[in-house]
């Protein structure tokens, strides 16, 4: 029983000496060191060291008697008590410090998921994530698993902005079109999409002909700031250059024309 009791108390932080002078003041006090380290099997040139750190712990008193220094425990009772209100209120503070400390915004990681299947499962629970806005790109044929979705967050008050190649049905929801040439849907075979929601979260995939969806997601401010507004001005380009005419030769830059050309002829999600 009382080498159980040792055990326990080394697990809540006594040494071993500790808690065996400890147990044997319990039995038998007040007592010399001298008659401690013989009841305790706590080493003579140690006894006097572990009384100290027990008097610290609140765990044990010395007194002056007319024979000399003699040491006596704290009831069990009392010092346990005062132990677990001790570790309630460390506990306690320490929750509150690492909460503070988890609220600061993690690294700003970019995850790749790889497959149809798993991108379309992230796309999803973003738009349930869904609170205030959603921003999407994507063709019509793609739209089949998350048309449901998307009508859901419109019915609870989300602003929900489709981009996309030809007209669709979402209740709720603004629709707004942009064929995409034969050049660009040359380049794109299956799962195509931008996401951005509540101006926190970006999915972009892909899928080239002959290799497998990929999708990247991040929550980096910059990178969803870049997405959005990449959906959100790039159907205007073209109409802004067909405006402009003649003009736009001479406002942009010869080394940017052949960008700004691929642009007029570019769907925003191709």
């Amino acid at each position: 029983m009382r080498g159980d009791s040792v055990d326990k108390l080394v697990r809540i932080g006594f040494s071993e000496y500790e808690a065996k002078a400890y147990i044997a003041l319990l039995g038998r006090s007040p007592v010399s060191g001298y008659e401690l380290s013989k009841v305790s099997g706590v080493p003579r040139s140690m006894i006097y060291e572990v009384m100290g750190k027990l008097a610290a712990r609140g765990a044990a008193m010395s007194l002056q008697t007319s024979e000399g220094i003699r040491y006596a425990p704290v009831a069990a009772g009392g010092f346990f008590d005062q132990l677990h209100r001790d570790h309630e209120e460390l506990i306690d503070s320490l929750k509150q410090d690492l909460t503070a400390l988890a609220s600061v915004p993690d690294l700003e990681y970019v995850w790749n998921i790889e497959g149809q299947g798993p991108i379309m499962d992230k796309a999803l629970e973003m738009i349930r994530q869904a609170r205030t806005c959603i921003y999407l790109s994507l063709t019509p044929d793609d739209a089949g698993p998350v048309n449901q979705a998307l009508e859901d967050a419109a019915a609870r008050g989300v602003k929900v902005v489709v981009y996309t190649t030809r007209p669709m049905e979402l209740q709720g929801a603004q629709v707004v079109v942009g064929p995409m040439s034969e050049e660009a849907a040359s380049r794109v075979e299956g799962l195509g999409l931008i996401l951005v929601i509540d101006e926190e979260q970006v999915l972009i995939s892909e899928s080239l002909a002959g290799v497998q969806a990929r999708a990247s997601w991040t929550s980096s401010p910059l990178l969803v700031f870049i997405a959005e507004h990449h959906l959100r001005t790039d159907p205007y380009l073209p109409k802004v250059l067909e405006c402009l005419g003649g003009r736009a030769s001479e406002i942009i830059r010869e080394e940017d024309r052949e960008l700004f050309a691929r642009a007029r002829e570019r769907h925003i999600g191709g």
